[in-house]
């Protein structure tokens, strides 16, 4: 009897813990007007709703302006996640990096280790000013 209530704690324990673990991975490429836009920082971010923001991944785009990312954590909340890119396309000599944030959609945020599809944010160009666009230095 003893051995059954350790063995079933056991296993609520596995569930439970697999059901906390979220992940999710996005694609895309990058290109500043007619050009590949490489050597960008991309970013995934997952917006908690209380205390700091957790960084899930991060990269630099290749020299075609290529980029994938996966990443993930563990909560009971589902994540809140946010492609963040960080670049200098049609900047002249402005201090720092345009920085411009989109959010990925929940439908590809996964209850599992990995994700089961990879979100395909195709091709962006930054030479667009997009709406809420900041300025980053740090990053």
């Amino acid at each position: 009897l003893q051995m059954r209530l350790l063995l079933s704690l056991f296993l609520l324990f596995l569930s439970s813990h697999a059901f906390l673990q979220q992940s999710v991975s996005v694609k895309g490429k990058l290109t500043c007007g007619n050009q590949n836009l490489g050597g960008a920082k991309v970013k995934l971010w997952d917006k908690n709703r209380l205390g700091q923001d957790d960084l899930l991944a991060e990269t630099v785009t290749d020299f075609n302006g290529n980029y994938q990312l996966q990443g993930g954590s563990n909560g009971v909340f589902k994540m809140n996640v946010f492609l963040k890119i960080y670049h200098d396309c049609e900047d002249s000599i402005k201090p720092c990096q345009r920085k411009v944030s989109f959010r990925i959609p929940d439908s590809f945020i996964f209850r599992s280790p990995s994700p089961a599809q990879i979100f395909n944010a195709s091709v962006l160009n930054m030479a667009i000013r997009y709406p809420d666009e900041e300025r980053s230095c740090i990053n």
